[in-house]
């Protein structure tokens, strides 16, 4: 394992530098917008615009890195990236704005996309999990890390785009400097997401839903903090603790749904989601917030693991591949969506961030209930190994651009 596991740190060093400066990224836009003084929904649009940008990068950009490689795509991806930022810092007009988050969106799918197909192309099912599991330490631990440096350099001023500029140029290095072979180039191909709702609607709307959630956490709750007069260094804080949760829940969570029904974990999750909701709706801002932070951050990071494995449990092994790209592709739907419908929430209510999110979830429980007295459980084989996965770039499942759309029959 560990001899073989020279050829994947290159890829990993420059994900985990990427991450810290990816998420200094997303708590500073909406502080920083919100300190121009845009309104809840201009910023939502914002981290919508994001997401939807994601939904593009993920659906398209496998033919540039089909076409120059695992090493050069990872270059333009971040130089395209690091060009958006140096706009960012320079210019305040919100309309180029919301343009220049549609190609970060686009950008940083492509990085995830190379990075993760780098690691699945060059591993085995012996150590796949493992893998991926330093994968997600590494993204989440580098993205709570680059919470801190809202306090060490704040949202005003140039200066924190450019220690985001520094981050991501120093996160190019590894990958172009490494001696060891990128993955070999396979052309790409189209996949028939309608065939996957046949297949799998839980899995479908459950990455969807996953989608809806985490969109409108990232984007804004930032913003919710900035509404209720915290700083930014306990914004950061604050944050960085909900991600915390996600990072160390994904596992307990995860090994629980191979032991039993995946869609009675999922039932259980959504409701202690809401639970946790109407308790910061209700909360005054005290040491119990921070509890609350961290279970909401492992309730909402775990639900596209939790989802797309349940949907694969009903896959046979060559369908799986096109099943986890087409759930990509609900999760950045969903994520495109939530922050317009949450901002709207925030704009009618001081907590409407956390009453939609109760929304979201309370619905997502009442779906999964249904689907449970319509479809029994799997009794014919052990469920599919569940592998914890980050929130903000669900690509980590098995995703190939060489997926093939007729791969998906109706069972």
């Amino acid at each position: 394992m560990f001899g073989g596991f020279r050829s994947f740190v290159a890829p990993l060093v420059g994900l985990t530098i990427f991450s810290a400066a990816n998420g200094y990224l997303m708590s500073l836009v909406p502080l920083r917008l919100n300190l121009e003084g845009s309104g809840s929904f201009e910023i939502g649009l914002a981290a919508a615009l994001y997401h939807f940008g994601l939904f593009l990068g993920a659906f398209r950009t496998e033919r540039l890195i089909s076409a120059i490689g695992h090493i050069r795509a990872f270059a333009a991806f971040m130089a395209l990236l690091g060009t958006v930022v140096g706009i960012q810092g320079l210019i305040t007009d919100l309309v180029l704005w919301q343009v220049l988050r549609l190609l970060s969106g686009i950008a940083v799918a492509g990085i995830f996309l190379v990075v993760e197909s780098w690691l699945l192309s060059g591993s085995e099912p012996s150590n796949r999990g493992t893998l991926l599991a330093l994968y997600m330490i590494s993204y989440y631990g580098a993205s709570a890390a680059g919470q801190m440096f809202l306090g060490l350099f704040g949202v005003e001023g140039y200066a924190p785009f450019l220690v985001i500029l520094a981050l991501l140029a120093a996160s190019s290095m590894p990958p172009s400097l490494t001696r060891l072979p990128a993955p070999p180039i396979h052309p790409p191909s189209a996949l028939n997401i309608l065939k996957l709702y046949q297949l799998t609607p839980s899995g479908l709307l459950g990455c969807m839903a996953s989608g809806l959630a985490i969109g409108s956490l990232y984007g804004l709750l930032p913003l919710h903090f900035a509404d209720q007069g915290v700083d930014d260094k306990t914004t950061g804080n604050l944050v960085a603790i909900t991600i915390l949760g996600g990072m160390l829940l994904q596992y307990p969570v995860g090994r629980l749904s191979d032991r039993m029904d995946r869609r009675k974990v999922l039932i259980a999750i959504s409701f202690l989601g809401v639970a946790v909701s109407v308790f910061l709706i209700l909360s005054l801002f005290n040491a119990l917030m921070w509890v609350w932070l961290f279970l909401l951050g492992g309730v909402i990071f775990t639900l596209y693991p939790l989802a797309i494995s349940h949907g694969c449990d009903h896959m046979p092994p060559e369908d799986m591949v096109a099943a986890t790209q087409g759930m990509l592709l609900a999760y950045s739907l969903g994520a495109t969506i939530g922050p317009l419908g949450s901002s709207v929430a925030m704009k009618l209510a001081p907590n409407g961030l956390f009453v939609s999110l109760a929304l979201i979830m309370l619905a997502l429980a009442i779906f999964f209930i249904f689907r449970l007295r319509q479809r029994p459980p799997i009794i014919t084989g052990p469920e599919e190994v569940f592998v914890p996965m980050p929130g903000h770039t669900p690509v980590v499942s098995e995703i190939n651009p060489r997926t093939d759309q007729d791969a998906l029959v109706d069972k």
